[in-house]
């Protein structure tokens, strides 16, 4: 099949943007470019069409998709005390509906694939069917150091179920919740896993104040946290220790708003990278992922909408739109560049898919939509298509058309 169009943004190395192009493909791209050779089956797009990569969530927790008006955002500590209170209402009332609603929501916007966050295993029925690609990352949480082995008996079932539904459009990870959440001796145990097995890795890191506080001098309102819920008074492990553990190990740190110098440093080392949620930041009112100081440090970033415990949207479009708007010290044409690879083939690496981009070889995961008329300067292409596009006209997945 061949489809044609005005603006053919391929996110390729060289951030190639084709005018007037086209490309082949059946479940792979074939070739990109002007003048291919002729298909029996060919669509032209129309005026002010674009065919891009599809979009890439990589980080999302669909447990909490029938959260609306219910936690309470201003403030993280607030916010996570809300989550505990209401958590299992909120896993009892999403169900097949609620995920499918999730799920359509993506669709609609462009996206093929997306990271999972599963803190039950109860979500495994429902996105087992899923449309669109997961990377479904099983999590670890719990300080206790008796219910170690319990929890991690509890992991290696959740493990062994997602496992059995690898393939093509089906990866399996591991989620640890974060320094502050996990005991060290369960964090080796399922990092020693994600080893042997050469499983992605996800981890909150470094989201608060608290945390940064709470890691730094066991002080804050962690401390009073832990002690009215967990009756933990003290952390099991420093920031720079825990990055240590991540060694040869394909990890994306998520949030990173309050990691310094040498712990960007020490993520730049291990060869990590780092999912950025704009939305959920704002919400919980944390402040901002400085990425130019990530750039910098020659660290990868991915955009990403976290869960609708911390967002009101799973919409990719709308996120990149709110982190160019947010970031004002950012100047809007480049960092719209940033933006789009971020939703595509940085998110792609992170979660270990075979798209992400528009060459041969590729998955012929892609989407076209109009933008409202002509760009007349290419190099601002991409801020246009971020200020201007919320869904998709097609979304092809494995070169196949999603409905």
């Amino acid at each position: 099949m061949k489809l044609k169009a005005n603006y053919v943004v391929t996110m390729n190395k060289s951030y190639e943007i084709i005018e007037n192009g086209e490309i082949i493909f059946d479940k792979e791209i074939i070739e990109i470019g002007t003048n291919l050779p002729k298909c029996e089956k060919e669509i032209d797009l129309g005026e002010n069409s674009v065919i891009m990569p599809a979009l890439i969530n990589s980080h999302t927790h669909l447990e909490f998709s029938s959260n609306k008006t219910l936690l309470e955002y201003g403030d993280f500590i607030i916010w996570l005390n809300s989550v505990i209170k209401h958590r299992e209402t909120l896993f009892v009332e999403c169900k097949t509906e609620c995920f499918k609603k999730a799920i359509d929501e993506m669709k609609k916007s462009g996206i093929c694939a997306f990271g999972e966050i599963s803190s039950t295993g109860d979500d495994l029925k429902y996105l087992k069917h899923s449309p669109l690609k997961v990377a479904y990352f099983n999590e670890i949480i719990g300080t206790a150091p008796g219910a170690v082995d319990m929890l991690y008996q509890d992991f290696l079932v959740r493990l062994s179920e997602s496992q059995a539904l690898e393939g093509k459009n089906f990866k399996t990870g591991i989620s640890i919740h974060s320094p502050y959440s996990v005991h060290p001796v369960l964090m080796d145990k399922v990092i020693e896993i994600a080893k042997k097995k050469n499983l992605p890795i996800q981890a909150h890191f470094m989201e608060s104040k608290a945390e940064r506080r709470w890691l730094d001098e066991g002080e804050g309102e962690f401390k009073l946290f832990f002690e009215k819920h967990f009756k933990n008074a003290k952390p099991f492990i420093k920031p720079i220790e825990f990055l240590e553990k991540f060694k040869n190990t394909k990890t994306t740190f998520v949030h990173c708003v309050y990691a310094n110098d040498k712990e960007l440093s020490k993520i730049k080392e291990i060869k990590a990278d780092i999912a950025h949620c704009p939305v959920s930041n704002r919400l919980l009112n944390v402040g901002l992922l400085d990425l130019e100081r990530v750039k910098n440090f020659s660290i990868d970033y991915s955009v990403a909408t976290d869960g609708l415990s911390s967002n009101y949207s799973l919409n990719l479009f709308k996120e990149i739109r709110a982190a160019l708007l947010m970031h004002i010290e950012l100047h809007p044409k480049y960092l719209a560049k940033d933006l789009l690879k971020a939703v595509t083939i940085n998110a792609a690496k992170e979660l270990g898919f075979n798209n992400g981009s528009l060459e041969p070889g590729k998955d012929a995961d892609m989407v076209t939509f109009k933008l409202p008329s002509k760009v007349t300067q290419k190099e601002l292409l991409p801020l246009q298509i971020i200020l201007h596009t919320n869904e998709v006209d097609h979304l092809f997945i494995n070169g196949k058309l999603i409905k």
